[in-house]
C-alpha cells in the first residue's frame, strides 16, 4: 500500500470493506466538524458496518490511528487536525476519488516529523480567487500540509483591504499591465490587472483553511517590495515621486533599459509617520488573521536612499547604529515589539539578519541560494528557522533548473548546523512565486509533483525511501487527475540529461518561462485543466 506522506507504522490485514456496506459514521463531538468536513469524499451506502472516531488523549498532536476491517472504519485521535489527516489517508488508500468501493483491510500509525509543513501562494503577482485559494487548500489536506504562507503585498500589487488606508487596494491593487516573456524581456501584455480580497473573504479564506487544520501566515512585505503601498500614500518613501504606480514589470531588466533609478525602494526609516502607517496595517492584519504568525518579508530591501535621506541618517545617529543594515534591524526589532504585544510572533526571510542586532525570537525564513552563515549562527542561539532553501523549494522555478529529486532528497544536513540544532528548525516551506504563473492552471503545474515531495520530507518520520515515494507519486497522479489537477509529468518534472536541462533552463531564463508548460502540453502527455 502507497500513501503520500508515507506513515510510520503501515501494515495490511486480511480482508477488506465495501464502502457501499458502510451504513452511518459516529464521532466524537470534539471531531463531529472534521467529520462532516471529510464524509462527502466517500461513498455513502446502507449496513451494519460503521464509520466509528474516537478521542484518545495518548495520540500526539496531530497523529492518528486509523483500522479498516470488515466491520467498519476505525479512527482515533487527540485533535481535529489527527481526524483530518486520517482521512486523508483512507481517501488515498481507498481509492474513493476514482471511483473504487472496496478496499483492503489496513491498519495504520501515524504522526508528522515537523510541526510546519507550509506552502506559499504570492497572490500579488498574480491575484488568486477565493475559490482558487481554497482549491489549493483542499490539495494541502490531501497532502497533510497545515499552513499557508498568503504573500499579499509586493511592488505590483495590494491585495488585502485595510479600512484605515483605503487607497492601498483603490490604487495600489490595480496595475496597468504585467510583464510577459522572462526575466529578460521588457515586453507587456498591455493588460491591467487586479484584484484584492476584502475584509469578509478574509475570514471565509480563514474560517475554511482553519475547519481543515490549516494556518494561514500573511505576508505584508516591508520595508522594501513597496511600490503599491508608495503609489497609494507617496508620503512613505525618503522622497516623494511623482507618477509612482504599481510596478507592471516583474524584475529590473525595464526600468534599468531606461535608466530609471527610482522604481526599487525602502520605506523610510526616519519618518515616524512610516510607523504608524504599518502598525495601523498590522492592527488589521493580525485582528484578520488569528494564527500566531505574521510575515514581514524584509527581502531584497536597497539602502542606497537611506544614506542619503536626513531623517534616516538622523535616526541612525540617535540609536547609535553604524550601518543601514542595522537600521533595517532596528525597523525589524520594532514591528516584532509591536505584533508581540499582540500575541503574535514575526517571521521575515533570512535577509533581516543583515544587521546582525535581531532579536533571536524573529523567526527567520531561510530562502536564499547561496550559503548564510548568519542563519546558523541565528539557530545555534536559539533561533527559529522555517527552511525554503532556493534549490529544493522553490517550486515556480524551472524543472530543469531543478528537478523533483531536489525537494524529495533535501535533509538539514545539507546546512551542516549540527543534529543537536535541528530542533530549532520550525519546518519546511515550499514557495511558488506567480512572477510566472499567471493561472491556477500553470500553479498546479508548478506545484505538482513538487507539493508531493515537500509532505513526504515534512511528516515522514524514518526519512523518504526514494523507489517507493516515486511509485507512490504515480499512485497519486491518478488521483489528481480525477481532481482535475494539472501536474508536470515525469519526463519534465525527473528530467536527467544534463544538455537538455541545460538548454530548456535557457530557453525559461532568456526567452520563455512557458516553455516547460507548452512542452507537456504539445506532447500532450497529460489533460490540462483547461481541456
Amino acid at each position: 500500500m502507497r500513501i503520500i506522506p508515507d506513515p510510520y507504522f503501515c501494515k495490511e490485514l486480511e480482508g477488506g470493506l465495501d464502502w457501499r456496506k458502510v451504513g452511518s459514521w459516529q464521532a466524537d463531538e470534539r471531531f463531529a466538524e472534521a467529520a462532516e468536513i471529510m464524509r462527502p469524499f466517500f461513498p455513502a451506502g446502507e449496513g451494519e458496518p460503521a464509520v466509528h472516531v474516537d478521542y484518545d488523549k495518548g495520540i500526539a498532536e496531530e497523529g492518528y490511528e486509523l483500522e479498516v476491517k470488515p466491520g467498519g472504519v476505525y479512527v482515533k485521535a487527540s485533535s481535529a487536525s489527527g481526524v483530518l489527516y486520517a482521512f486523508s489517508s483512507l481517501r488515498i488508500h481507498s481509492g474513493a476519488d476514482l471511483g473504487k468501493n472496496r478496499m483492503r483491510a489496513v491498519r495504520i500509525k501515524d504522526k508528522p516529523k515537523v510541526h510546519y509543513r507550509g506552502l506559499l501562494l504570492d497572490v500579488a503577482r498574480y491575484f488568486a480567487s477565493v475559490d482558487e485559494v481554497k482549491k489549493i487548500i483542499d490539495l494541502m489536506l490531501l497532502l497533510k500540509l497545515n499552513v499557508l504562507h498568503l504573500h499579499l503585498t509586493d511592488d505590483q500589487g495590494w491585495r488585502v483591504e485595510i479600512k484605515k488606508y483605503p487607497l492601498l487596494t483603490q490604487v495600489g491593487a490595480k496595475r496597468e499591465k504585467t510583464n510577459i516573456g522572462c526575466w529578460q524581456s521588457t515586453a507587456d501584455d498591455g493588460t491591467p490587472h487586479e484584484g484584492f480580497y476584502t475584509q469578509d473573504d478574509v475570514r471565509d479564506i480563514v474560517a475554511y483553511a482553519a475547519a481543515r487544520g490549516i494556518t494561514i501566515v500573511p505576508e505584508i512585505d516591508m520595508p522594501a517590495h513597496f511600490t503599491s503601498a508608495f503609489a497609494a500614500y507617496p508620503w512613505l518613501a525618503c522622497r516623494e515621486v511623482e507618477g509612482i504606480k504599481p510596478a507592471w514589470f516583474m524584475g529590473g531588466k525595464y526600468p534599468e533599459s531606461i535608466g530609471w533609478e527610482d522604481w526599487n525602494r525602502s520605506a523610510c526609516m526616519g519618518k515616524e509617520s512610516t510607523f504608524e502607517f504599518i502598525f495601523g496595517v498590522l492592527d488589521e492584519i493580525c485582528e484578520l488573521f488569528p494564527g500566531p504568525f505574521i510575515h514581514i518579508g524584509g527581502d531584497e530591501a536597497p539602502k542606497e536612499e537611506w544614506k542619503k535621506c536626513p531623517l534616516c541618517q538622523k535616526r541612525k545617529k540617535e540609536l547609535g547604529l553604524k550601518t543601514e543594515k542595522q537600521l533595517q534591524g532596528y525597523f525589524t526589532n520594532r514591528v516584532y515589539e509591536y505584533v508581540k504585544g499582540k500575541g503574535k510572533q514575526l517571521i521575515g526571510w533570512n535577509e533581516v539578519l543583515g544587521g546582525k542586532n535581531l532579536d533571536k525570537d524573529v523567526v527567520v525564513q531561510y530562502w536564499t541560494a547561496l550559503p548564510d552563515r548568519k542563519v546558523k549562527k541565528h539557530i545555534k542561539k536559539g533561533g527559529r528557522v522555517i527552511l525554503s532553501k532556493h534549490e529544493a523549494f522553490y517550486f515556480d522555478m524551472p524543472y530543469a533548473q531543478y528537478p523533483l529529486k531536489n525537494t524529495y532528497s533535501f535533509t538539514p544536513k545539507q546546512l551542516r548546523i549540527g543534529k543537536k540544532y535541528e530542533k530549532n528548525i520550525l519546518g519546511y516551506e515550499g514557495c511558488l512565486w506567480a512572477e510566472w504563473t499567471p493561472t491556477l492552471d500553470k500553479r498546479e503545474f508548478q506545484l505538482f509533483p513538487r507539493a508531493e515531495a515537500l509532505a513526504e520530507i515534512a511528516w515522514n518520520t524514518r526519512g523518504v525511501n526514494e523507489e517507493k515515494f516515486l511509485k507512490a507519486k504515480d499512485d497519486f497522479a491518478q488521483i489528481l487527475r480525477a481532481l482535475g489537477v494539472t501536474y508536470a509529468c515525469d519526463e519534465i518534472a525527473q528530467i536527467s540529461d544534463r544538455k537538455k536541462r541545460k538548454e530548456i533552463t535557457s530557453a525559461w531564463y532568456q526567452k520563455d518561462t512557458n516553455v516547460e508548460y507548452n512542452m507537456q502540453r504539445s506532447e500532450a502527455s497529460l489533460p490540462t485543466q483547461s481541456e
